[in-house]
């Protein structure tokens, strides 16, 4: 949901490039994540960082509420 704080529990990226790319992003396993829109792309929030990233990226990103 927007405004919830994630933590990722897994990535099935498509390729390792892709998996380094999101790793030098901050998207890793672990990290905690806040959603601030879900469409036309998701913008995330990781630390002070926010990034979009495109809907076939974010579906590759398997997180679960951080309490």
């Amino acid at each position: 949901d927007i405004g919830s704080h994630c933590r990722i529990v897994f990535i099935d990226a498509g390729s390792h490039a892709r998996l380094d790319r999101l790793a030098s992003l901050g998207i890793v396993q672990g990290s905690v994540i806040r959603v601030h829109q879900k469409r036309p792309a998701f913008v995330v929030q990781i630390g002070e960082t926010t990034l979009a990233l495109d809907p076939d990226i974010a579906k590759e990103v398997y997180v679960k509420r951080a309490g």
